[in-house]
């Protein structure tokens, strides 16, 4: 069967919401083909599915794996579906970078590469790439890169001091910014950040100008569901000197064009992240991208890649399953797991809870909530599923009734010392974010409250009432734990999907510290290490693109906002 807008929709490949912009096309542009509307419902469902564009030439073997769902009804011919959108009036001609601009805005964009996209997400690679390369051809960007503990933050701490102490010097008051994607990662950049500015010796006057705190983009850029734009943007730009943003790989599109937007021009933006790691949830692959490009002048000026991890020892076994999985050599990943040591690889047998009991104890013997708080950054259950037995919900819950029957605590109280909940939304004027881990414990009083950790590591109390939407934290996604480290941490892999990527697995091995439990099979493990996070996205496009011509920051920015 062909597929058209219509069956598509009716038989659940495409959302409401597709099939409506397809609908509304067919509406506003009625000489297009149907080819055209159907176009732009599957880049509508490619956004949501992680990618900023449609691929024309690789739609049909995507649309049979969507959901798992097999073999797909016939989508048009690629070579002539190109060529009816490059030909028709709701499609924009992207395939020149220096075609005029000026012409009347249009709902779809095709690259020279066959890419088709809504608009929105091409307006928003193209002057992104502008907007980096102008920086990186000023001086004003940097891009620092590397696997875990391979001294990211550290260097880049080093930066900010001696960018301080020239301040300094000009008697000029240097204004920093450090920010994350999500409050955990937020606390930890901070917390890396506070222990090394003692190992450098530096003047009261420039320590004072590196913050000691850090800050989620969102709470950055003042962006809130109940404001249409962010509160700082190219009109209204951040006043900061210097932004830092660290886990760039978890940094969307859309986020980033909009965070490059808000910094002044004559301002640094520095960008730190791991390559390896698994990309945003939401569309694009900005990091993977940049280092793409970084191949070339001006990005390759401005790149530095870190190799040497102090975290991992290579010749020990958690280094080598770590770059192993990176490498995609899936029998150096099962050979460093063959041992009984530091990782080990265990049978998804039902055994995990039983195994977890011990490191949870430390939980809940602690002797208050910021030892309690400190416990639970030893351990943690991480999967790669959420759904079904061996995800998250499922392991979480088993968890929580095991050690409440250990605390005599009875199966249907919400709120028992020693309960882990993790922050599913952002509220700002609480201080709590998306990722941020509380513990239930007691007050002075009595009262139960969540603890979260403050400012300098001093836990601070939230009412159970007053807690955002939340979850529990005994057992997290690998997605959710991204941006955090634990001592030592169980992985449980779950049957072969298509969720199962080496980027998975490698994010997942490496927010252990010190020792991992895989929990899968030795051929569950060699489907995922051989299985790529498919993205598509044309940003190293248009970053080469933008470096063919001169362009300046201004330019790059969006016409009439």
């Amino acid at each position: 069967m062909n597929a058209d807008l219509q069956s598509l929709a009716r038989a659940g490949w495409l959302r409401r919401v597709d099939a409506a912009l397809g609908e509304w096309i067919a509406r506003a542009f009625p000489d297009s083909p149907p080819d055209v509307a159907l176009a732009a419902a599957l880049a509508a469902r490619a956004v949501d599915e992680g990618h900023s564009a449609l691929r024309l030439d690789a739609a049909q073997a995507w649309l049979a794996n969507l959901d798992g769902r097999g073999e797909a009804p016939a989508l048009p011919d690629p070579v002539a579906w190109r060529e009816a959108l490059a030909a028709d009036t709701a499609v924009r001609d992207a395939s020149n970078p220096e075609a005029d601009e000026s012409e009347p805005p249009k709902p779809l964009a095709l690259d020279a590469q066959g890419r088709v996209y809504l608009a929105r997400y091409f307006g928003y690679e193209q002057r992104l790439a502008r907007n980096l390369v102008a920086r990186a051809r000023t001086g004003h960007l940097k891009l620092v890169t590397g696997g875990p503990g391979t001294g990211k933050t550290h260097s880049v701490v080093r930066t900010l001091a001696s960018l301080a102490t020239q301040g300094h010097a000009k008697s000029h008051t240097l204004r920093i910014a450090l920010a994350t994607p999500t409050g955990k990662a937020a606390a930890r950049l901070a917390e890396s950040v506070r222990a090394q500015l003692p190992e450098l010796g530096l003047p009261d006057a420039v320590a004072a100008m590196i913050p000691r705190e850090a800050s989620t983009l969102h709470r950055l850029l003042g962006l809130s569901p109940a404001r249409a734009r962010a509160r700082f943007h190219h009109d209204a730009p951040l006043s900061f000197d210097v932004v830092v943003v660290d886990e760039v790989s978890m940094v969307d599109l859309p986020l980033m064009a909009k965070l490059a937007e808000a910094v002044r021009d004559d301002a640094m933006l520095v960008l730190l992240g791991d390559p390896g790691q698994l990309s945003a949830v939401e569309a694009g692959d900005v990091l993977g991208a940049l280092v793409d490009a970084a191949r070339e002048s001006p990005l390759s000026f401005c790149h530095t890649h870190l190799t040497r991890s102090r975290r991992f020892d290579e010749h020990g076994a958690l280094g080598r399953l770590a770059n192993a999985i990176a490498a995609g050599d899936a029998d150096t990943a099962l050979a460093a797991l063959a041992g009984n040591g530091e990782v080990q690889l265990l049978a998804n047998d039902g055994r995990l809870v039983e195994h977890t009991l011990a490191a949870y104890l430390e939980i809940l013997d602690a002797p208050d909530a910021g030892a309690a708080l400190l416990g639970a950054k030893r351990f943690r259950v991480l999967t790669a599923l959420r759904h079904g037995p061996s995800g998250n919900l499922a392991l979480d819950r088993a968890i929580e009734q095991r050690l409440k029957r250990h605390a005599g605590v009875r199966a249907d109280v919400p709120w028992w010392r020693g309960r882990l909940v993790l922050v599913t939304a952002n509220r700002a004027e609480l201080g709590l974010f998306n990722g941020d881990v509380g513990v239930a414990w007691p007050d002075a009083d009595d009262g139960m409250k969540v603890w979260f950790e403050g400012v300098d590591a001093t836990p601070r109390a939230i009412s159970t009432a007053a807690l955002p939407p939340h979850e529990g934290a005994f057992a997290l996604t690998v997605h959710k734990a991204q941006g955090s480290e634990f001592e030592h941490v169980a992985l449980v892999t779950g049957p072969d999907s298509a969720v199962l990527t080496r980027e998975l697995l490698y994010t997942g091995v490496t927010r252990a510290r010190s020792a991992i439990a895989l929990y899968s099979t030795p051929d569950v493990l060699h489907a995922g290490i051989a299985r790529r996070t498919l993205r598509w996205n044309g940003l190293a496009d248009r970053l080469r693109e933008a470096a063919a011509v001169p362009i300046s920051i201004a330019e790059s920015l969006p016409d009439g906002e």
